[in-house]
């Protein structure tokens, strides 16, 4: 009786090891953030009705070179600051965090304005604030990077597709945003 104990005691310890040796050889355990729009474009805004949209959509050049980039940064984050929507001083905290982890990866800060030619940087990442007037940012934020009401945040690759929108006053959401980021410098 002592032997058969021994014996299923012995099986019952094989079993997970065999089962982590099999899935360590034959699985993969990768996960992908796939851009946005890829079959569809709704933009909900009157204003973008006359913009013409292709699929799968990315933003185009003309928007991208108002932002500081370049075509070797794999990823850059963009920024509404738009004290409308969303708690700043949470916005403030959530992008010092996402700094301190990538300070590599390009932030543009996007504000609300009328004085569009007052621009400062933002030291840390080679990163920029650019000042908009109030028609520029509506057009910028619901038309170019489409984002949601509650949304103030966008994730953008090297090749201009979408791969995430963000409330960075929510922690869940910037927690996220973190996530994504380091499945996607893996990939990048």
């Amino acid at each position: 009786m002592n032997l058969k104990k021994i014996l299923f005691l012995f099986l019952a310890l094989l079993l997970p090891v065999l089962i982590f040796i099999f899935l360590k050889s034959f699985g993969k355990n990768e996960f992908t953030v796939p851009p946005l729009f890829e079959k569809a474009v709704e933009a909900s805004h009157a204003e973008c009705a006359s913009l013409g949209y292709t699929v799968p959509y990315v933003v185009n050049d003309s928007a991208l070179t108002r932002l500081t980039w370049g075509n070797n940064d794999s990823l850059t984050l963009v920024v509404f600051d738009d004290t409308l929507r969303g708690n700043p001083k949470n916005n403030t905290i959530q992008i010092v965090r996402f700094l301190n982890e990538f300070g590599t990866v390009r932030v543009n800060l996007i504000s609300q304005l009328e004085d569009t030619d007052a621009q400062n940087g933002l030291q840390e990442s080679g990163s920029t604030h650019i000042n908009m007037s109030k028609k520029q940012f509506s057009i910028y934020r619901n038309c170019v990077f489409l984002l949601k009401l509650s949304d103030n945040a966008t994730l953008v690759d090297r090749n201009g597709g979408i791969r995430g929108q963000y409330n960075l006053s929510d922690r869940e959401d910037a927690d996220r945003l973190i996530l994504e980021m380091k499945i996607l410098l893996k990939k990048y």
